[in-house]
């Protein structure tokens, strides 16, 4: 038999919205109501901040929003309603969307401030059922679920590798994110970390592993501004990375006689300046390059140089892996967990044990042969695809049991 139809009434509805912490209801204008029996025939709607997968010149956390985005495009089926917020119009295939899916460009006019004033706007005016942050931040006015990519909490372990008001901008957004959204991390050390510094509850926080999207040439070219061969370094050049104990190393490598060169491929950051100091012979520093261009300079490489002091994930690692280039790594943070058996690890302290592991990969053709092998097999284990699915698994629960997504007694 057919449903009955549906019987119509006039309702004035509660709505509640979040203010750091607070909620606080307000009635709406009169509205018709229609009641059926299977629930299942509303569409909930997932908001997504897409504001930084939407800028133009990406690095780590924006290539996470974007891969994950475009992933989940894939995964999400059209039982629900998909909303990208973005400052501005969509492009690189961003604006591609199935027909569930909608952009919703939040225009503001000041450099700063978009995710707390205008986003928050949205969430009190047009408020979805739940929002998805993949950007560490929350707009101060929550929708009833909030789910949010915490990546790492550097900023605690390492405060002078930060300025004091962005250390006390992330601080903030963290503790607000662990009492008021469920929580996504990129590994089992950021997990901890969270934790260890915010008191956060383990339960609600889920391990969403980072991944490698598309085919990555196995022989490339370096441009002609480069000498072969030469060690890479790709991440952003600061105090966090340990560009000095990396510029030390290759001096010592250097002064032992060896031949290579060292690129660098990534912006400037805090301590840059200080670490140059240790000196910039036979150093090429690329600074910002396409993602599309970084996969043959890898390809080229004698061996990828990551001696960083702390990682949430070290997603560079993955790419070098993939490109058949061997690792050379700190034994440190969450690296150990993303490279496993297929880097050749060293104290990120003692630049000397650096310019040896330099070396070994030089002269030592089986070493580097089997760290070959080792990090193409590694590589493969880590898709695109599997963190949209484990984050669409979090999102879902959050729809189908609040309370075990982890929110607060008040907001259930």
């Amino acid at each position: 038999m057919p449903p009955a139809s549906p019987a119509a009434r006039h309702v004035r509805r509660k709505k509640k919205f979040l203010v750091f912490g607070t909620e606080y209801t307000f009635m709406e204008a009169p509205i018709v109501c229609y009641s059926f029996d299977d629930m299942s025939m509303k569409k909930m709607t997932i908001g997504i901040d897409a504001s930084r997968a939407n800028v133009a010149k990406r690095t780590g956390v924006e290539w996470y929003a974007y891969h994950l985005i475009q992933e989940l495009k894939q995964v999400i089926p059209d039982s629900y309603r998909v909303v990208l917020y973005s400052r501005e119009p969509l492009t690189d295939g961003l604006e591609v969307m199935p027909s569930h899916w909608e952009s919703r460009v939040l225009l503001w006019p000041p450099k700063r401030l978009w995710t707390q004033m205008r986003l928050s706007y949205e969430m009190l005016a047009r408020p979805p059922d739940l929002l998805f942050s993949p950007v560490h931040v929350l707009p101060m006015i929550l929708p009833k679920r909030a789910v949010v990519t915490v990546h790492d909490v550097a900023f605690m372990a390492l405060p002078e590798a930060y300025g004091r008001l962005g250390s006390m901008y992330l601080q903030f957004a963290t503790w607000y994110a662990s009492r008021f959204a469920r929580i996504l991390t990129v590994s089992e050390f950021s997990k901890s970390e969270i934790v260890k510094y915010f008191g956060a509850d383990p339960a609600r926080i889920f391990v969403t592993p980072l991944g490698l999207t598309g085919t990555v040439p196995e022989v490339g070219l370096s441009p002609s501004t480069i000498a072969d061969p030469y060690f890479l370094f790709v991440g952003r050049l600061e105090k966090k990375k340990n560009l000095a104990g990396l510029l030390r190393a290759f001096r010592f490598f250097k002064k032992r006689g060896g031949a290579h060169h060292l690129v660098l491929i990534g912006k400037r950051g805090r301590g840059y300046e200080e670490a140059i100091r240790e000196g910039m012979e036979d150093v090429h520093e690329l600074g910002y390059v396409a993602q599309e261009n970084i996969p043959a300079l890898y390809a080229g490489a004698t061996a990828f140089v990551f001696p960083s002091w702390y990682e949430g994930f070290g997603l560079p690692i993955l790419e070098a892996f993939a490109a058949g280039t061997p690792v050379i790594a700190s034994r440190t943070t969450s690296i150990p967990e993303v490279a496993g058996d297929a880097a050749l690890y060293i104290d990120p302290a003692a630049p000397e044990k650096i310019a040896e592991a330099m070396e070994m990969i030089v002269n030592n053709s089986s070493l580097r042969e089997r760290l070959i092998t080792l990090g193409r097999a590694r590589a493969q284990q880590f898709t695109w695809r599997a963190t949209a699915e484990k984050t669409w698994a979090s999102l879902l629960l959050s729809f189908r049991n609040p309370a075990r997504a982890g929110y607060p007694e008040s907001r259930k």
